[in-house]
């Protein structure tokens, strides 16, 4: 292998320009070769943007190129294993976008083709390279809040209520291909929920071991638009892990939330991303900015071990950069969740290390996904099935 780690990117949608291509080309230890989307005209604008060689609606083209050592897929969850396996054919490490697949059985495969071929798969949980949610792992291991029981999260934006007014500059396809594509296999759970199973998982070190959902499908049933309803928008579950702990998960697309710290929450298209921690000695809040900002989110901390009478305090961070972002510009910013999560693949693929998110993470948020709608459908509490076979 070359001293840089020679990449492809599989789909320039949203998630490649947000989340791959500008990080892989601003990485010193990168070089961005190939990119592949079924829309040429898609692919030369990634190529012009981030310097690749190569553009191609050949996804078989790009993977059998002996100049590239990894790849990024970045296309719809229907696709992820036939490209995964492919992918580990011709010896590529894969980094791959959630969800993982579209079954337990489709994951397991790729696992499968990864340990054949000796390449890594990691999967693309960015949300653990955040830097305050890395900081809220942290405080939770350094007992200050005592041993975790409850866990909560809000995480909605009202764009469906009007799409037309709502969608943001240079998001509509990818919003809208989420709400129509029979093949996509699920909705704004299947989407979100992989990454706060994933986070929560890490924060307290165990696994789910049951569910129970409610899940709405508001665009169909109450605004009588099924032509962008086709899927779920709205959903709650309650999730019991293995040591005890309580985890509430809220998320759609039909209502948001003010943000209890940075106050989001009033501007067209905005997401808001609260939550909070409880333990039997203090609590957490957490407040986050919309996934395409550069920003470092917001922790406050109560503790009972902390000097009497201290109270609620906020947690110090990096200073955020305050750049314009977006789809197509998005602000480099060396701690940016993406860009971290790049610096960790290129750095386990340098150093022959195994990446800290594997095939197996992307298996157990899959089996709690599963378990929401095997939990809808039958309107009963629900056991998940275990990560392992």
């Amino acid at each position: 292998m070359s001293e840089k780690v020679r990449f492809g990117v599989i789909g320039c949608g949203v998630a490649a320009w947000m989340g791959h291509l500008p990080w892989i080309w601003s990485h010193p230890g990168a070089e961005l070769v190939a990119v592949c989307d079924t829309d040429m005209a898609r692919a030369r604008g990634a190529q012009e943007r981030y310097n690749a060689r190569i553009a191609t609606t050949d996804h078989h083209e790009l993977l059998a190129r002996e100049d590239i050592d990894a790849v990024c897929i970045c296309t719809p969850p229907g696709s992820h294993a036939p490209l995964t396996i492919e992918a580990f054919e011709h010896d590529k490490h894969v980094l791959l976008e959630k969800p993982m697949g579209r079954s337990l059985d489709e994951c397991r495969t790729m696992i499968a083709a990864a340990q054949r071929s000796g390449k890594f798969l990691m999967m693309g949980h960015e949300k653990r390279f955040n830097l305050a949610f890395e900081r809220v792992r942290q405080i939770i291991a350094q007992g200050t809040i005592g041993e975790v029981f409850y866990l909560v999260v809000h995480w909605g934006a009202s764009v469906k209520l009007a799409p037309e007014r709502m969608i943001p500059a240079g998001y509509r396809e990818n919003y809208e291909w989420r709400w129509k594509d029979p093949n996509v296999g699920g909705g704004i759970l299947q989407d979100h929920l992989p990454h706060y199973v994933d986070l929560w998982r890490w924060w307290v070190g165990a696994e789910v071991e049951s569910v129970y959902a409610e899940v709405q499908n508001i665009t169909r049933d109450y605004l009588n638009r099924p032509d962008i309803g086709l899927w779920e928008d709205f959903g709650t579950v309650m999730m019991r892990f293995g040591n005890g702990a309580v985890g509430v998960f809220n998320t759609g697309t039909v209502g948001r939330g003010l943000s209890p710290i940075l106050h989001i929450g009033s501007q067209v298209g905005e997401w808001s991303e609260f939550g909070y921690v409880f333990g039997t000695r203090g609590q957490i809040t957490f407040d986050m900015p919309p996934w395409d900002s550069p920003e470092n989110g917001r922790i406050m901390v109560w503790s009972l071990d902390d000097d009497a009478g201290r109270g609620w305090y906020q947690v110090e961070m990096p200073d955020p950069r305050r750049s314009p972002g977006g789809p197509l510009s998005p602000a480099t910013n060396e701690n940016y969740m993406f860009y971290r999560q790049i610096d960790h693949f290129v750095r386990a693929i340098q150093s022959g290390t195994p990446p800290g998110v594997s095939g197996d993470d992307g298996v157990a948020t899959l089996a709690v996904v599963d378990a929401v709608y095997e939990s809808q459908r039958g309107g009963q509490r629900v056991n998940v099935q275990g990560p392992s076979p």
